[in-house]
């Protein structure tokens, strides 16, 4: 039998990573992030008897604490203003990968955050509908137009 620090420490270890990305995606600020992720864990820590081993119910049930905590920081007093650039070297983004990152993290909330489960996390459409509490045709829509803003922003940082 798995004791219960022992499932926190794995799910912890497995899902740390995921965790913050989503985070990040929110506030576009490493410490923010980290803040978001603390309080994250300590909910599942709270709440850890409701699951008894690694899956995807796991997983999701974090993001979806991830996004709600990550939303409450957003509208909290607390925000601050974030540097993409210490940021960067954080991520380990070369020089020359810095403007897709600034794009990519330049584009409205709703299109990064789709977008990053779309393609960094390999949700599907239908999951992540589920996630973000909206419409399958919705999250088509908004993976569609965040690509069309990121092709536009990487033009005109082409011609530039």
């Amino acid at each position: 039998m798995i004791t219960i620090n022992r499932l926190f420490t794995n799910i912890y270890s497995n899902y740390y990573n995921d965790v913050f990305r989503i985070a990040y995606n929110y506030t576009l600020n490493r410490h923010d992030s980290e803040d978001i992720v603390q309080q994250t864990f300590i909910k599942l820590y709270k709440n850890i008897t409701k699951f008894y081993d690694l899956n995807d119910e796991v997983r999701n049930w974090l993001i979806r604490v991830t996004i709600n905590e990550s939303k409450n920081f957003m509208t909290s007093a607390w925000k601050r203003k974030n540097n993409l650039k210490e940021d960067a070297e954080f991520f380990g983004i070369e020089e020359k990968e810095n403007t897709l990152f600034y794009d990519l993290m330049g584009l409205p909330k709703k299109y990064r955050i789709t977008i990053y489960l779309y393609y960094f996390e390999g949700y599907s459409i239908k999951e992540i509908a589920s996630i973000l509490k909206t419409s399958e045709s919705n999250i088509k829509q908004r993976l569609k137009r965040g690509k069309e803003k990121l092709k536009i922003e990487l033009e005109s940082d082409a011609v530039c």
